[in-house]
């Protein structure tokens, strides 16, 4: 009886199946295993990578038809012990031990359809230490055959797995190295006699195979060449062992040091930098102590699962393997699994997060999200399954999903007859590599029949660094007529050459320079600046995301910015509200991104003394001046005729110390106040109205405008501004006693340049009914929300008496119902009057009156 035919009887025996998903993972040589074209049921071939789970099939019917068709008879019997998954299980829950963390492992050859055999090695997880539901097991696949390939070639028996025995002694011919199975033999024999304080070092170069499209293989062999005299130094002089994998991967069996390890690192990363500075190939080291008692084998895994974590931190290129790293990888597997199932059920959503425009806070357009639902309702952060699947190199399946998502769902939007706004996608330099980014797009957009303006393309700053690649998909995405932003712009990755050869046509930049502290907020504040006329410089619009405050949109709209995206103006929404929000014209503008050339200078164009002359400059910068607080005393130092002439104090100007012996007393302390909050905030400084008494004995109220300087052993230095402001506060204050006796509110409205209109009230008795203040009447009446308090049975008629009559009413219109702050709603009646003034370029006058209650009954009757 062979093998199969006891494993069958067995079986029958038995009578016991499992639950099994089996996933294939990394390698695109996979695509060439037989049974991708067999007939098991459930398997599904995507892009040639990544297999989607076979859930519900007896692993019975799995195990038969590999063993019948695809596995080397040599390894027949020890498969179908290994591949049974009753005893798989058993082991990973009956021999846990820190080595294999829950998993069993094992490695066969399987049949190639163009024949011959490939090696691969399955991982089997199973159990609730792994979080897995009792009575199922995930097999994964993982193709290990380049680490037989180099011993196979040279012993020229490429249908038999090379024995240990078989090659003592052997190196690498470009290397000069010892190849795998000769590392391992003398290396077994090495652990042997040695003490703790010796390692193995895991040594990758990264993207290795990119750099050989780049540069050639020539240089590329060369690359290997040089480092492997590097390891063959370090063997020599600690009397280790060094190894060559293939490909890009090496190893070293030494005793630990530190010093010795950064010196090896910066060596090699020397030889790569001869050829460019691109972090995209730079190496990774990990590092795992012998303990006296693990093999060699488990001892160089140790040492690659801490290499691959070191790649996943240009700032941590060398890394020690400890025991957790084993969990996270199973997390990771587990992870990759249920992406598969969440693609095929659509667990996986689109969120739109809008990108408005500071001026009109309209939106122009929006980026997509991506967020994870499970059938259960629980959410999983993006900040979990991403990181994953860019680490295994699956992020392309979810960026390919989320960029049609986004394609569906504005082809239902345009099919509803609603102008569409663009919408941005993000493009991972993985992408780049794995599958041609714009003619999948161009595809995209063919599908469902898109303007090629509604997608705009997101590609991460550090992409471009050194990076033809990307360049040229940059620049035939261009040709196509999508818009291509650079997303997380000024991050720190840019030279000034690839700055020069930039063609993209929108900048992103994001907002965390202006949230810094302490002494570092100055310097983000001007960071920030700088960035932004560089892309200024550059004549591209540029987008702020991450804007949380009314401030920071000031101060982004000081520099010139247009556009802006964060939580201040709308958080990520579900398509749904994202519809309710744009079906409103009022609240969209369809122009685009535009760049306006002309529209900001830089406020050091005035230093320059050919342009601008002293008298010039002081009439352009009104009133200023330099004050020095030390203690509770604050003098002058510095002042221009403007500032003399507009506090007109002549004792202060002949003698400017102790400026707060003129401010009245009870104003003392807020002057000292808005010194304070002036030193908080840097960006903005600190505004308020100081009462100075006047040399006729009157008190003048001066607005003051402060802002922080510096500080040093003299003191604090601030600039400041002064503008007497008695008259308009007097004017103001009547019109506050107006609004106490009339029960009416009274509103200006002036054209805008962009023929958008500006409500300015003036007075507003009906603040306690409606139960809003004038200022807030006056936000909500420019930002359009105030029409929404407007009872939906009312704005049809409205509107159209409104629009019918020219925005000029003879009377007042009938009753209408406006909702109230605190709950309920009164009825008001409005009346328009066209003044046209020249003066104030108020066209319109505005009277919102409250209905008596008599009237209203009678109108109801």
């Amino acid at each position: 009886m062979n093998a199969l035919e006891k494993d069958s009887v067995q079986e029958t025996s038995q009578a016991k199946s499992m639950l099994v998903e089996l996933m294939l993972t990394n390698y695109d040589e996979l695509v060439e295993l037989d049974y991708i074209h067999g007939n098991m049921r459930n398997l599904k071939h995507t892009e040639g990578k990544l297999f989607a789970p076979v859930v519900d099939a007896d692993i019975r019917d799995v195990r038969r038809y590999c063993a019948e068709h695809m596995i080397h008879p040599d390894d027949l019997e020890r498969y179908l012990v290994e591949s049974d998954p009753a005893t798989a299980a058993y082991r990973v829950e009956h021999e846990l031990t820190p080595e294999n963390h829950g998993t069993h492992r094992a490695r066969f050859r399987f049949k190639q359809l163009g024949g011959g055999w490939r090696w691969m090695e399955q991982v089997v997880i199973s159990g609730s230490y792994n979080g897995i539901p009792d009575g199922v097991c995930y097999i994964f696949l993982f193709d290990v055959q380049d680490e037989y390939e180099t011993a196979v070639k040279a012993e020229k028996k490429p249908d038999k797995a090379p024995s240990v025995e078989s090659f003592p002694g052997m190196r690498d011919e470009m290397t000069g190295l010892l190849t795998k199975n000769a590392f391992f033999a003398r290396a077994k024999e090495a652990l042997d006699r040695v003490r703790r304080n010796w390692c193995v070092i895991s040594i990758d170069l990264e993207h290795f195979k990119l750099f050989n499209e780049w540069y050639g293989r020539k240089h590329g062999d060369l690359l290997l060449a040089q480092t492997g005299a590097k390891l063959n130094e370090t063997e020599e002089k600690c009397d280790g062992l060094a190894c060559y994998f293939g490909q890009d991967d090496f190893a070293l069996l030494v005793p630990f040091d530190m010093d010795m390890i950064t010196a090896l690192y910066s060596d090699i990363h020397g030889l790569i930098k001869d050829y460019g500075n691109s972090v995209g190939f730079m190496p990774a080291l990990g590092i795992a102590m012998y303990d006296g008692e693990c093999t060699i084998e488990e001892l160089y895994d140790r040492a690659s699962l801490a290499a691959r974590y070191a790649k996943e931190d240009y700032h941590a290129r060398i890394r020690t393997f400890d025991v957790s790293m084993y969990r996270q990888t199973e997390q990771d597997y587990k992870i990759l699994s249920d992406f598969q199932k969440a693609l095929a059920e659509h667990e996986l959503f689109i969120q739109l997060q809008p990108q408005c425009q500071i001026a009109t806070r309209r939106v122009v357009g929006a980026e997509s999200l991506v967020r994870w639902k499970r059938a259960n309702g629980e959410m999983v952060p993006p900040s979990v399954f991403v990181p994953v699947l860019e680490r295994y190199g699956f992020v392309t399946d979810l960026d390919k999903y989320v960029w049609e998502e986004v394609c569906i769902w504005q082809k239902k939007w345009i099919d509803k007859g609603h102008p569409p706004l663009p919408i941005s996608v993000n493009v991972s330099q993985i992408d780049i590599f794995t599958i041609d980014v714009p003619d999948f797009f161009d595809t995209l957009i063919k599908k469902y029949e898109l303007p090629v303006d509604v997608i705009k393309v997101e590609i991460t700053e550090s992409a471009y660094v050194d990076n033809d690649a990307v360049a040229d998909t940059v620049r035939r995405l261009r040709k196509k007529g999508f818009l291509v932003l650079m997303d997380d712009f000024g991050s720190g990755y840019s030279s000034l050459n690839m700055l020069r050869s930039l063609t993209v046509d929108i900048i992103k930049l994001d907002a965390q320079f202006l949230r810094m502290t302490g002494d570092e907020k100055r310097k983000g504040l001007q960071i920030m600046e700088s960035i932004v006329n560089l892309a200024k410089t550059m004549g591209v619009p540029i987008i702020v995301e991450g804007v949380e405050t009314w401030e920071e949109c000031e101060f982004l709209s000081g520099l010139g910015c247009r556009y802006v995206q964060g939580f201040f103006f709308y958080r990520p929404m579900g398509t749904e509200d994202y519809e309710k929000l744009i079906s409103d014209p009022h609240n969209i503008d369809t122009e685009g991104f535009l760049f306006k050339s002309k529209e900001q200078f830089h406020t050091r164009e005035f230093l320059d003394e050919n342009v601008f002359s002293d008298a010039m400059l002081n009439n352009i910068l009104g009133p200023v001046a330099f004050f020095v607080l030390h203690g509770k005393n604050t003098d002058i130092v510095r002042f221009n005729q403007q500032f003399s002439d507009e506090l007109n104090a002549p004792e202060l100007i002949e003698n400017p110390k102790s400026v707060q012996r003129l401010i009245v007393r009870e104003d003392i302390p807020q002057f000292y106040n808005l010194c304070k909050l002036a030193e908080l905030d840097p960006l903005s400084g600190a505004s308020g109205v100081i009462r100075f008494n006047g040399p006729d004995g009157m008190a003048r109220q001066l607005q003051l405008q402060l802002f922080f300087l510096e500080a040093d052993e003299n003191g604090k230095r601030f600039y400041g501004s002064v503008h007497d402001i008695t008259q308009m506060m007097m004017r103001t204050s009547r019109m506050q006693l107006l609004s106490r006796v009339s029960p009416d509110s009274v509103i200006f409205l002036s054209q805008k340049d962009d023929g958008d209109w500006n409500a300015q009230v003036a007075i507003h008795g009906l603040a306690k009914p409606i139960g809003i203040n004038q200022a807030e009447l006056e936000y909500e009446l420019n930002n359009r929300s105030f029409f929404n308090r407007i009872a939906e049975s009312d704005r049809g008629w409205l509107y159209e008496l409104v629009n019918s009559s020219g925005l000029q009413l003879e009377d007042f219109s009938p009753p209408f119902t406006l909702r109230c702050s605190g709950g309920g709603s009164i009825k008001l009646c409005v009346g328009i009057d066209h003044i046209q003034d020249a003066v104030s370029g108020v066209e319109y006058l505005v009277i919102l009156r409250q209905v008596p209650f008599e009237e209203q009954q009678a109108a109801e009757a």
